[in-house]
């Protein structure tokens, strides 16, 4: 263990030095300050880029990668590998770009007495939530099949499931309906567009777990440009971009879309328990955003929100595409030690994935944290005066994009009960800071709160995947 923590220190002396100059740089100090951070930031980008490649041959499952290939090869995987990043994050790059032209055809309309805008901001808010609650029940419809079983048989699995688990699923729209239509004086009318909104994506977001599974980035990326295009073709019709997105995976999916007829569908208290997993872990990222525009009416800044957070979805999709991969070729390997090799043959691989998830959390940390440090250069540069509600904002993200990764690998070792204790502390920690401060106050507060929430998910992370082959596997094999 302390070899494997040992690994850690390079690439965690240089996150924390990047958060702490990405906090430094709204202070006061005049320009000789300013260009003094601004040297120091560089050097912090140089580092870890540096770090990056010097690690690069103790990186999981590199070793055998560049054992069987030629460095060129090696060239041309992480140049595909980056393109599948780039595709990955579609749907921020191409609603980026299309949603300020859209929002200038907003203006003066209404849906029943709230302003489009509004509806529109109300649906970003919570769609990011509410659809990563509403897609984990598909999960464990399809779990026993992502890893061993061809692509084929998933898409007939996931036809048979989807009508009748989207319709449990429906459950959570009343919820948010409420919450909105109480905290914000709706009328009828605009709370019925809101669960319209809610309802369609929650279908556009379940219809794109096939794409997700098996790893379809241009599936996933067409879904999101038809989106773009039908916000940018006509804003207005608020109905459509969603049903366009729906549409391209109703094409991916169209030799087993007769199976949509069989209505399959998984427990109820299953559902219920996968839904409430999913706010809660889901929630680590995405609650705050929401509990924002309810406590400012949708009067915050949302623009710089956003860009805010870019850095920790940039590195919360880099995780998932770049190195959660890794980890299930790791986990595969321990899986087919113990099927067909002696027990004492499982010291290497089991090594090998508990170096994945210290490079997976480490290399993501460092990877988000000196993007904070960009986005809060760029900001002192084009707009000092939101560097404090930018750094703060961004700070914050971070961590809440951490401890989000450290639950998620909580709950994929089956450690369900921690996952979900860490997501529902956040909650509170949430509720609490939004109700007692405000502005950039908030979001520094809670970046304080959070750091110690981070240490704690580390800690019961870490000592989890300890023994991955016992916590994995044999722990099952012994309860029964």
């Amino acid at each position: 263990m302390l070899n494997l923590m040992s690994s850690w220190r390079a690439p965690v002396a240089a996150t924390v030095l990047a958060l702490a100059l990405a906090l430094l740089v709204p202070v006061e100090g005049g320009a000789a300050r300013s260009a003094a951070v601004l040297v120091a930031a560089i050097a912090c980008v140089v580092a870890a880029l540096a770090l990056m490649v010097l690690t690069r041959r103790g990186r999981p499952g590199m070793r055998h990668e560049l054992a069987a290939t030629q460095r060129g090869v090696s060239l041309r995987r992480s140049g595909r590998s980056l393109g599948q990043l780039a595709l990955h994050l579609s749907p921020v790059l191409l609603l980026t770009a299309a949603f300020p032209f859209a929002a200038t055809r907003f203006i003066g309309q209404s849906v029943g007495g709230t302003s489009l805008g509004e509806l529109l901001l109300a649906s970003s808010v919570t769609v990011p939530w509410l659809s990563q609650a509403a897609a984990m029940p598909i999960y464990r419809g399809i779990g026993h099949l992502i890893n061993n079983a061809p692509i084929e048989r998933v898409r007939e699995t996931f036809a048979g499931l989807w009508v009748a688990t989207f319709a449990q699923t429906l459950l959570l729209v009343p919820v948010f309906a409420a919450v909105m239509a109480l905290v914000l004086g709706w009328s009828l009318t605009t709370t019925a567009a809101y669960v319209a909104l809610s309802v369609l994506h929650i279908l556009f977001a379940q219809s794109l777990v096939v794409a997700n599974v098996g790893r379809m980035r241009w599936a996933w990326a067409s879904a999101w440009g038809a989106y773009a295009v039908a916000l940018l073709a006509a804003p207005t019709l608020w109905f459509l971009p969603a049903i366009a997105g729906t549409l391209t995976q109703l094409y991916v999916l169209r030799r087993e879309l007769g199976l949509l007829r069989r209505l399959q569908r998984l427990d109820l208290r299953d559902t219920a328990a996968d839904l409430a997993r999913g706010l809660l872990l889901g929630g680590v990222l995405w609650a705050d955003k929401l509990v924002l525009f309810l406590v400012t009416d949708g009067r915050f800044a949302v623009q710089l929100v956003f860009a805010a957070l870019m850095p920790a979805v940039i590195a919360y999709n880099y995780y998932f595409v770049r190195l959660a991969p890794w980890m299930d070729g790791a986990i595969g390997r321990v899986r087919s030690t113990l099927e067909s090799r002696p027990s004492r043959e499982l010291g290497a691989p089991s090594r090998e994935v508990v170096s994945s998830v210290v490079v997976a959390l480490s290399r993501t940390g460092l990877i988000g944290a000196v993007l904070v440090l960009a986005a809060v250069c760029f900001t002192l540069a084009l707009a000092p005066a939101d560097l404090g509600l930018v750094a703060a904002v961004a700070s914050a993200s971070w961590a809440f994009m951490m401890v989000t990764v450290s639950t998620y690998l909580l709950d994929y070792i089956g450690e369900r009960t921690w996952s979900q204790l860490i997501g529902g502390l956040h909650l509170v920690f949430v509720l609490v800071a939004f109700l007692t401060l405000s502005g950039a106050a908030t979001y520094t507060a809670l970046f304080g709160v959070e750091l110690l929430l981070l240490v704690g998910a580390l800690t019961v992370t870490i000592r989890h995947w300890s023994v991955p082959e016992y916590t994995l596997f044999w722990r099952h094999a012994v309860s029964w």
